[in-house]
Formats: C-alpha cells, sequence, structure tokens
C-alpha cells in the first residue's frame, strides 16, 4: 500500500510539473556584447582594457502593468514606464568583474516617443537621473539595489540596455507602448554607468554620463529551459521502476 502511494504521489508531482511549465510567464534571457565602442572617460577605458565585452542574464515578464508615464514624474515626456516585475535579476560580468540587480528593474518604452519621434526600449536596473540634473535619485521612491563592482576610482552604478530606432535599427518596431512580447531581437547598446567612488550621489555636480561605458552588439536571446514534459517524465520513470520493484516484491 505504502508503495501504491508513493507512486500515486510521484505521478501528482510530475503533472504539477507539467502545469507550472505551461503556466509561467517570466522567461530568463542571455544576452552579449561585442567590445565596447565608445566613453567620455579615457581612464575607464583604460582600466576596463580594449577587448572587454558584457554577458548576463535577466528575467523579462510581458505581462506586468504599465506603472506610469514618463512625464508624471518628471521624465521626459512620451514613454511608458513598466516597473512592477517587467524585468528583474539583471546580472553580467565585464573584465572578470560581476554585477547583480535582485530585485525589479524598469522597462522604458517609447513608441514614436514626442521628444524624438522615434521607437526606443530601454531596460534600466536602477533609475537615472532626470533631466536637467547630475545627482541620482535617492530615497524610499527611487531605490538602488545594483550590487555593482569598484575598479581603479571608479564604482558601477547602473547598468542600460537600450535599441532606439535611428540608432541601433531603421525598422519602426513598435507599434504601440505596451511592452513587447519579447525584447528585440536586432542588435542594441549596453551602457555601463559609473560614479567616482569617492561621489557616489554625484554631489560634485559633474554630468552623470561622462563616466559611461557603451558596448555595441548587444544580442538577447532566451536562455534554453527543459522541454515540459522532461521533469514528467524523469518522474514517470523513477515511478515505473517502484512498481516493477513491488512486482518483484510480489
Amino acid at each position: 500500500m505504502a508503495l501504491r502511494q508513493f507512486t500515486a504521489a510521484l505521478a501528482a508531482v510530475a503533472a504539477s510539473c507539467v502545469s507550472v511549465s505551461a503556466m509561467a510567464a517570466p522567461v530568463v534571457y542571455n544576452y552579449s556584447t561585442s567590445t565596447f565602442f565608445s566613453t567620455p572617460d579615457a581612464t575607464l577605458r583604460a582600466l576596463l582594457g580594449t577587448t572587454a565585452g558584457v554577458s548576463g542574464s535577466f528575467v523579462y515578464d510581458a505581462s506586468a502593468p504599465l506603472t506610469y508615464r514618463s512625464e508624471d514624474i518628471g521624465y521626459e515626456p512620451g514613454l511608458a514606464i513598466y516597473s512592477s516585475g517587467a524585468v528583474s535579476q539583471i546580472s553580467g560580468s565585464v573584465a572578470g568583474l560581476s554585477f547583480i540587480d535582485r530585485s525589479n528593474g524598469t522597462v522604458s518604452v517609447g513608441n514614436d516617443s514626442s521628444s524624438t519621434g522615434t521607437d526606443w526600449l530601454t531596460i534600466i536596473a536602477d533609475p537615472t537621473p532626470r533631466p536637467g540634473q547630475t545627482t541620482t535619485p535617492v530615497g524610499p521612491s527611487y531605490p538602488r539595489q545594483l550590487e555593482g563592482f569598484a575598479i581603479g576610482d571608479y564604482t558601477l552604478h547602473n547598468v542600460r540596455l537600450s535599441w532606439v530606432e535611428g540608432q541601433t535599427t531603421t525598422q519602426d518596431f513598435l507599434a504601440d507602448s505596451s511592452l513587447p512580447a519579447v525584447p528585440p531581437s536586432f542588435y542594441g547598446i549596453l551602457a555601463l554607468d559609473f560614479v567616482l567612488t569617492a561621489d557616489p550621489t554625484n554631489l560634485a555636480g559633474t554630468p552623470y554620463y561622462s563616466h559611461t561605458v557603451f558596448f555595441g552588439g548587444l544580442t538577447v536571446q532566451a536562455a534554453p529551459v527543459p522541454e515540459p514534459t522532461t521533469g514528467a517524465l524523469a518522474l514517470a520513470g523513477i515511478a515505473g521502476l517502484a512498481l516493477v520493484l513491488r512486482r518483484r516484491k510480489a
């Protein structure tokens, strides 16, 4: 009787694995870039090395709801902001150094945005300064969660992945301001924003992006996952083995 109950329990777990796999909405994406192509800071370029590229992953959920419009919080108008689970767990490494944001980031969607008239999509780990400001957002409304790294006199402060019509593609790639079902498949740009370690909130008033390093050739691809039935088949195999042993015992 105990063996029969064990077999039934395994079958139930197998069925639940199939159900959970089918219902899961968030998708893990891997990304990588070519070598960096631009930075206004020659010292950072030398520290990172001319052959450095960035690679990592993030979780993307196209079903996340709209959080607010950019103009409602003082940013440039025309962007739809998704910060309630649209992207999370942004992580990566460059030049042997690693970073991770263990919580939610933000996705900004601009369909024919009023400021540029073009489409653009940006995945951001942490908040960035508003237009005309140099100090970074602070306080409970703008939590900074990126666990960066220090290199020389600099500390990694933010990570941004962008696709922009007219810069990274000639396509008008957005139909509206909704979250795309999947991130763009064409090349994008990745930016690493650094601040001086001695001035983490940029109180000296230096333009925030003066220590930004840009990497081209950004590609994003869904991480390989087991087939939905793989876990169920494995458990079913164990259940079958248990049944054979039961018959042998009988």
